[in-house]
């Protein structure tokens, strides 16, 4: 794609991605605020709950548009999916919807390329990622990337399909290494709704012991690259 052609390509796609933020906004916003509350969060659970049967397809979906639509934060639902369905069955359904997330921006990148990937990534946050220009051990660094606690998944979702790994891999590993982080939150969401507390704060303080060491781990491993470039 000329670069005439990426010009055009974001200036059909911006004013969508704006309407789409402003949606994204208007309904965060009163999402975050209703979390706090134990009457907020019961709230949603009645209005993803109304749904019926259809309630586990409508989280799904929506975890999957999350994923989709970059700058929406994905922990607010993952903490819905373990009010709403419990424990196995949050995980369940939030890790289906990041899988479809996954799969579906594979497929758009795939189609639309670098313009794309552009109107999500700024030029300084892909240079983030020039890691995974290492096609060697391609597979290792995006499981670790997605495997580490506080690294842009959503964003690093648009970049690996730039990248030469397969599609089947690619789902496989990013469904893998989101895992652990998937099920702390839906864990926590669970444990609020029944009013555990004391393991709610658990699950955080772990997650949070989790979170240092992985950025150590990821930057020891960035030195160690580098000097063997």
């Amino acid at each position: 794609m000329d670069k005439k052609k990426q010009k055009r390509f974001k200036l059909l796609l911006l004013p969508l991605l704006a309407v789409l933020l402003f949606l994204a906004i208007r309904f965060l916003i009163p999402l975050c605020k209703m979390l706090v509350t134990e009457e907020g969060r019961g709230e949603i659970c009645a209005r993803v709950g109304s749904f019926g049967i259809l309630a586990p397809v409508v989280f799904t979906l929506l975890m999957a548009l999350q994923i989709v639509i970059a700058f929406i934060p994905g922990g607010p639902l993952e903490l819905v999916g373990g009010m709403l369905f419990g424990s196995w069955q949050g995980i369940l359904y939030t890790t289906l919807g990041a899988l479809l997330g996954t799969l579906a921006v594979f497929c758009l990148v795939k189609k639309f390329g670098r313009p794309l990937v552009e109107v999500f990534i700024s030029e300084k946050k892909l240079h983030q990622f020039k890691v995974l220009e290492d096609e060697n051990r391609l597979s290792f660094w995006v499981f670790l990337l997605f495997l580490i606690p506080g690294i842009p998944k959503d964003l690093l979702t648009y970049f690996v399909p730039l990248t030469r790994m397969d599609g089947k891999q690619f789902v496989l590993l990013s469904t893998l290494g989101r895992f652990p982080s998937l099920a702390a939150s839906v864990l926590v969401g669970d444990s609020l709704s029944e009013g555990r507390y004391r393991l709610t704060i658990g699950i955080c303080a772990v997650a949070a012991i989790l979170c240092f060491v992985g950025f150590q781990v990821r930057n020891y491993v960035i030195k160690e690259h580098k000097k063997k470039q």
